[in-house]
């Protein structure tokens, strides 16, 4: 079983020598992760509680990393692509230590994170193309692209799921894990490997965008638009890798649509949990693997982010 740090308590840091290395004078924190654990007994499920970072998302995990192992390379100026979370992730770390950060985002990114960032006085650009604007802006001006899934650390802070989870649940049989580019898949599986204990991985998508999911489940419709505005990446340089590890570990992929994403939020409010559809969308995979006949002795569903 991976151990703790007893010197090193606060945020990712704490698994510190299960990452690559940083040192300690550029390790930056806000106290992420060590996030709640909930029992959720109507899906039978462990809810591990993401949503309850300190930005609001899984994100600061992997951003506390890749922004600290950047800054002590060197690198003080930064730019990212992103949909809302990242961004808001990302402009917090970098402010904790002055660095410089260009965001480059959607016309479509949720009004409610824009609001956020501009509260923060993120230098923000819009764009049609926030992707290619943002790798091309970081190529003309020389800065560091933050871009996860182009990253070879860029999954490393997602790890820190996996110690936790497998330190506190131990035997996990499936764990159920909203995806865009799958950066955060791959980090937790592994985790999960370094752990010991490598549970049934499950890739879940919206119907709308799910060009990894949809290779495994093909009973859905498709949409136009999807409630998980998160989820949007059509295609990820991280393929080969996710498939890899769902198939490694017996898992599956699955493709929820708006209508079963509304019935699993209804039943969180319900039940006094607030969060964002893409946790929905994961709790509503739940149920359809186990309508498909999946038996899930010990799963875990992750709420990545909290509602806007």
């Amino acid at each position: 079983m991976l151990k703790e740090k007893k010197q090193e308590r606060r945020g990712i840091w704490r698994f510190s020598g299960y990452l690559a290395d940083v040192p300690e004078k550029f390790r930056l924190s806000l106290n992420e992760g060590n996030t709640k654990e909930e029992y959720f007994p109507p899906l039978d499920v462990i809810l591990k509680r993401e949503d309850q970072n300190p930005t609001g998302s899984l994100k600061d995990r992997g951003l506390a990393f890749l922004v600290s192992k950047a800054w002590s390379e060197g690198f003080g100026s930064f730019v990212l692509s992103s949909s809302g979370n990242a961004a808001i992730s990302a402009a917090n770390y970098c402010n904790l230590a002055k660095l410089k950060l260009k965001i480059f985002v959607s016309p479509k990114i949720d009004k409610n994170k824009l609001l956020v960032l501009k509260q923060m006085k993120a230098d923000i650009s819009i764009d049609n193309r926030p992707l290619s604007m943002a790798g091309r802006f970081a190529k003309e001006n020389n800065l560091y692209n933050l871009r996860p899934s182009l990253n070879q650390f860029g999954s490393e802070g997602y790890q820190t799921i996996s110690f936790e989870l497998a330190g506190n649940k131990g035997e996990i049989s499936d764990i159920f894990i909203p995806c865009s580019s799958g950066v955060n898949l791959i980090g937790l599986f592994r985790g999960f490997k370094k752990a010991g204990k490598l549970p049934r991985i499950h890739l879940c998508q919206p119907a709308s965008v799910c060009p990894l999911a949809g290779l495994f489940d093909h009973d859905y419709q498709s949409e136009a638009v999807s409630l998980a505005t998160s989820l949007v990446a059509k295609h990820s340089p991280l393929k080969d890798q996710i498939l890899k590890a769902v198939e490694e570990s017996r898992g599956a992929g699955w493709v929820i649509g708006n209508d079963q994403i509304k019935q699993a939020d209804k039943i969180l409010l319900k039940n006094k949990i607030e969060t964002s559809a893409e946790g929905a969308l994961a709790l509503a995979a739940v149920e359809k693997a186990r309508n498909k006949g999946w038996k899930i002795k010990r799963g875990v569903c992750l709420l990545t982010g909290k509602k806007y």
